[in-house]
């Protein structure tokens, strides 16, 4: 069963595959700056739960986050 802390139903995807599963497989050993991984990591876990949670407002929580990566690429 699901658990609102330790496994949040917006997070659990199809039983298989959770969030954080993904997250981890994706950015594994990933040749990024530790601040790039973060904003990347904030924006696929909005993107990931955005119709289970807080709807659009997800989305634009994404947005917001792809655009501090974008920022944080440009700098290099």
């Amino acid at each position: 069963m699901f658990h609102p802390v330790k496994e949040p139903r917006h997070y659990a995807g199809n039983g298989k595959i959770a969030c954080m599963d993904a997250l981890k497989s994706m950015i594994h050993e990933a040749p990024l700056k530790p601040i790039q991984v973060y904003w990347w990591g904030c924006a696929f876990k909005y993107l990931w739960r955005w119709p289970h949670k807080n709807g659009k407002q997800d989305i634009e929580k994404c947005k917001r986050c792809l655009d501090y990566l974008l920022y944080e690429l440009d700098s290099d």
